[in-house]
């Protein structure tokens, strides 16, 4: 009974203030809507960064003037892809799990590092 009582009155304090802290009036400085912004990119990142492994193999391979070292770019530019693709969701994640955190930016922003 005394565990029940204790976890309710954890729920409402959970879902009581966490409204009121998304308004930005609490002092961080943050409105709701740039809270929202970390959610949208941070769920972007972790959705589409396998996508960074294809970007950089292109981008590595059509730096060859022949057929060795465009095979070598395939390489190299799957490694430097993952690389990029673990930084990416990584950092998704990071934003998604810590939204609530007051951060002005993301941690990786979709929008710049993609195909520059």
């Amino acid at each position: 009974m005394k565990k029940s009582i204790a976890l309710s009155l954890l729920v409402f304090l959970a879902t009581t203030t966490l409204p009121a802290f998304a308004d930005g009036e609490s002092g961080s400085g943050l409105t709701g809507q740039e809270q929202v912004k970390n959610v949208r990119t941070g769920s972007h990142n972790v959705a589409t960064g396998w996508v960074e492994i294809l970007d950089k193999t292109h981008e590595e391979a059509a730096k060859g003037k022949n057929t060795g070292e465009q095979l070598t770019g395939v390489v190299a530019g799957g490694a430097i892809g993952v690389r990029s693709a673990i930084h990416r969701i990584g950092g998704g994640a990071i934003d998604l799990l810590t939204f609530w955190i007051p951060k002005k930016q993301p941690l990786v922003n979709p929008e710049k590092a993609r195909l520059q």
